[in-house]
């Protein structure tokens, strides 16, 4: 190769380094190479081993010990005082005589330069792939894998500092924590110094750092990364880690508290961060179509949750056998009817070992702090102390109805004390607030119509509709869990559905008998509303389960459905359920 020949590649080389730094002036795009010395500053080198000479792919090599600043990311020669090495290089390359090894620095996955850049830089403008080298491998503790760059780099830095701090990675070999942004590790420290001060007082002893480390590490991180796995938010979150997600929720879930006035569990916050943040197509159309249902149709027009929602968004819990209540909605009111609902919620709080969410609702900011308001914070926690139960109260300005609402999705029940029955004739039903409520509560809703009954025996009403079905499959957790005598009742108004319903009853026998489930099962003729409130009287039974609304609005408005009938005669509570 002649000289002139030489220049010319170099000039071509220059314009388009020249080129690719405007671009990233423009974009914010890396360009630069990394300075091994700062790489290595960052990542605490631990030792190094000389592994001989190797061919290395160009396109990992990502810097220099010295010369970073001369050449582009893939090596392109960005000073115009530098065409004469460059060219004699190039010529050298091409020449019999050719050019040796050149010599690097490995780190991770990467390479960097410790002498031969312009045989990198030309090697790259002949397209070559890989290169001859002599390899001297750098260990770090905190290893160079993925997108490099300052930022990754800071973050990287502040691995090593977690590390050198916690020394998690010498207890637990399958150590994985990974962030994308700076700051991360940082606050994974104030987590495990929160734990470590919490673990102290419940043990009243000094907890050395480490050992608060791998609580924390067994006891919190990996069950709530265990929740954003189930809850899929790596699906709707594809751009972060799972660590990412991890303090992005627990921050949410900060958020929550503190505008409710309520403690929120993990799996809530999780589902509340995919109900609100996800950018996913589907989840993004779920929101606008919410909304415009909202803007166009009456409240009581609108239909409630899909059938089975409910039970999806419970499944974790019900694969691992935990309790299906754990928070409890209670809605509050300045009567004393409103206790029955309150100490009914306590009642299944004890037993479910739940905490208590409570809600009161005023008309006006001025009440929020008033006499009576006062008066029902001070009854509300009395009650909670003298049965040992967790609990918080939220007051708050607004519409009961819309409020409690938008409240239970943070909830697994909602319970509330029912003055007035929804109505059998059309235009009460049209008129009734709590009916809207009963058709759009997303959780399993209490109805409780007269006074507080601890409960022994429990119905549900049977018809082998799908919302009927998650009774059924809430009734045989009731009878397991809460120790209680079952009967199941089906009905039919004639004998051309009585086969039907002998299959239905059958259905739910066989579920029961499955699940390992006591239970009485009958089979009545007649009205099913009806029958439920005989039912009731005939044996005494402390608690009605059954499916919600199974028709479309306006049908059941028309024709009536055995909610409303009894709710309209009932005196004990039912469970409503979705």
């Amino acid at each position: 190769m002649n000289r002139n020949m030489a220049i010319s590649d170099f000039n071509s080389a220059h314009r388009k380094a020249s080129l690719k730094s405007v671009i990233s002036q423009l974009t914010g795009e890396k360009i630069d190479l990394l300075s091994y010395d700062e790489v290595l500053r960052r990542l605490r080198m631990k030792g190094q081993v000389e592994r001989g000479r190797f061919e290395i792919p160009l396109d990992k090599i990502i810097g220099s010990v010295g010369r970073y600043t001369d050449f582009t990311r893939d090596f392109l020669p960005r000073k115009i005082s530098d065409s004469q090495r460059w060219v004699s290089v190039k010529m050298a390359t091409e020449s019999l005589e050719g050019v040796p090894p050149i010599e690097v620095y490995k780190v991770g996955d990467y390479y960097f330069v410790r002498d031969g850049n312009h045989r990198v830089s030309i090697a790259r403008q002949n397209g070559q792939t890989h290169i001859e080298a002599y390899v001297v491998e750098v260990v770090t503790r905190v290893p160079l894998t993925g997108d490099v760059d300052l930022d990754n780099l800071i973050i990287k830095e502040e691995f090593a500092n977690f590390l050198e701090i916690s020394q998690l990675d010498k207890s637990i070999p399958d150590l994985d924590l990974d962030v994308t942004v700076a700051g991360g590790f940082d606050q994974l420290l104030d987590h495990i110094n929160v734990n470590r001060y919490f673990m102290g007082k419940a043990q009243n002893r000094e907890i050395p750092y480490l050992e608060s480390a791998i609580d924390w590490y067994k006891n919190f991180y990996l069950p709530t990364v265990e929740v954003i796995t189930e809850k899929g938010l790596l699906r709707e979150f594809p751009e972060r880690t799972k660590t990412d997600i991890y303090l992005w929720m627990l921050e949410h879930r900060s958020d929550l508290e503190e505008e409710l006035g309520w403690k929120v569990d993990t799996t809530k916050a999780a589902e509340s961060l995919a109900s609100h943040f996800s950018n996913r197509t589907k989840s993004i159309f779920n929101r606008f179509r919410y909304w415009l249902v909202d803007q166009i149709l009456p409240d009581n027009w609108e239909t409630g949750p899909r059938t089975g929602t409910w039970r999806k968004a419970h499944r974790m819990q019900i694969e691992r056998k935990q309790v299906l209540f754990p928070n409890l909605l209670i809605a509050i009111q300045d009567n004393l009817d409103s206790r029955d609902a309150f100490e009914q919620a306590l009642w299944i709080a004890q037993r479910e070992g739940s905490r208590i969410s409570a809600l009161h609702l005023v008309d006006t900011e001025a009440e929020l702090e008033s006499e009576k308001v006062q008066r029902i914070r001070e009854i509300f926690y009395w009650r909670l102390g003298e049965t040992e139960v967790q609990g918080s109260l939220a007051i708050e300005v607004g519409e009961p109805g819309k409020r409690i609402l938008e409240r239970s999705f943070y909830t697994d029940m909602v319970i509330v004390k029912m003055n007035y029955a929804p109505g059998i004739q059309p235009l009460q039903k049209l008129r009734s607030g709590f009916r809207t409520l009963v058709r759009k509560s997303p959780q399993p809703l209490l109805v409780v119509p007269g006074y507080m009954r601890p409960v022994k025996r429990l119905l549900l009403a049977y018809d082998g509709s799908p919302k009927a079905r998650e009774a059924m499959y809430i009734a045989a957790y009731l009878a397991i869990h809460w120790k209680v005598e079952l009967f199941i009742l089906s009905t039919y108004r004639d004998n051309e559905l009585k086969e039907e319903m002998k299959k239905h009853i059958n259905e739910a026998r066989s579920y029961m008998r499955f699940g390992g489930v006591f239970y009485k099962a009958h089979l009545r003729k007649g009205f099913s509303g009806q029958n439920i409130l005989n039912f009731v009287n005939e044996k005494e039974i402390d608690l009605v389960i059954m499916g919600s609304y199974g028709s479309a609005p306006l049908k059941e408005v028309m024709s009536g459905s055995t909610i409303d009938y009894v709710l309209d005669g009932i005196q004990i509570p039912v469970l409503i359920c979705k």
